[in-house]
């Protein structure tokens, strides 16, 4: 559950990555939304829009501005996902004042640490269109912190059945076998079909898979490295990420696997690791618990959200600029 817990705070660091250059005046403080009695200012609002906006590319590339969403646009989705965000993170500030949930000094430190550190990566354009520099940064970024503790908070409210438990374990655990089993694998990455094509039949022909490596790969941070293209990661996400129904057993090479018009794989599987029995339990129950914990929390946060009111400050709001 931690990693959703986290989502909010994610999304915010994943997109301000450093904010350093900004300046603060300008139309940053102008107020472009009110939720109940709390005044969003066009910075405020700029931040998350930018973040929501990385997440949705980053998720489905420059080509999600064309898609449709049940009958709502990209833009659509993601000024709905952004009011979201923000009603989410202003509703778990007034339940942390309700019930005295607050930063530690610690965590205040680390916040600020976390808006200095993602200060570089902005480009110049997206920066002035936020309008926001570090210290307007460092109270968004304690927001989102927050979110995360009264997150916790709330899903701990939530007691787990033993009973469902052992039987989510008792459905799932060979799913959950299957998908958390770790497959080392040599890679061998190539930018055009032909060569793609050639290293493949070579490496199935038995030819040494290392010095296939040495030869053909294209990566500059594999070849610098000391494992020649070799990576560990679970079989679940091997099959999702290089579109394969089943994984290569231990010694067989697959491939080429063509991710792009530039980009092509070999895989060979060299070591396959099955977990334990008690490893295998150990997943389900902590999975259950953050599944029945998460769409607990999830929902009384949801619950607060839609007592809110959103208003938009027209005279404003059709001014404000996009990220694309």
């Amino acid at each position: 559950m931690k990693k959703r817990r986290k989502g909010l705070l994610g999304l915010l660091l994943a997109g301000v990555l450093a904010l350093t250059a900004c300046g603060s005046g300008g139309t940053a403080d102008t107020v472009v939304l009110k939720i109940d009695n709390h005044d969003i200012t066009k910075y405020e609002y700029m931040v998350y829009l930018y973040t929501t906006t990385q997440s949705f590319v980053s998720a489905a590339g420059e080509d999600v501005w064309n898609l449709d969403f049940d009958g709502q646009t990209a833009d659509e989705l993601v000024e709905e996902r952004t009011i979201s965000t923000l009603q989410s993170v202003l509703a778990a500030e007034e339940y942390a004042a309700a019930h005295d949930i607050a930063l530690t000094d610690d965590q205040k430190e680390e916040a600020a640490a976390a808006a200095k550190q993602f200060l570089s990566t902005v480009d110049a354009d997206a920066l002035k269109k936020m309008e926001v520099d570090e210290e307007k940064l460092v109270p968004l970024m304690e927001a989102s912190y927050l979110y995360s503790l009264v997150y916790d908070s709330i899903a701990s409210e939530c007691a787990v059945d033993e009973t469902d438990m052992a039987d989510y374990y008792a459905e799932q655990k060979d799913q959950i076998r299957s998908d958390y089993t770790e497959l080392k694998v040599a890679t061998i990455l190539v930018d055009d079909e032909e060569t793609a094509n050639e290293v493949a039949k070579r490496a199935k022909d038995g030819e040494d898979f290392a010095s296939l490596f040495k030869e053909y790969d294209v990566d500059p941070k594999a070849q610098s490295g000391e494992e020649s293209g070799e990576t560990t990661m679970y079989q679940s996400y091997m099959l999702s990420n290089f579109g394969l129904t089943e994984a290569p057993e231990v010694g067989k090479v697959v491939g080429p696997i063509k991710m792009d018009e530039s980009k092509y794989f070999i895989i060979k599987t060299l070591e396959k690791t099955v977990p334990t029995e008690e490893e295998v339990k150990e997943k389900a129950e902590t999975g259950y618990k953050d599944k029945i914990q998460t769409e607990y929390a999830e929902a009384r946060i949801d619950e607060m959200v839609k007592a809110q009111k959103v208003e938009k400050v027209k005279s404003v709001w059709d001014t404000l600029e996009k990220f694309h």
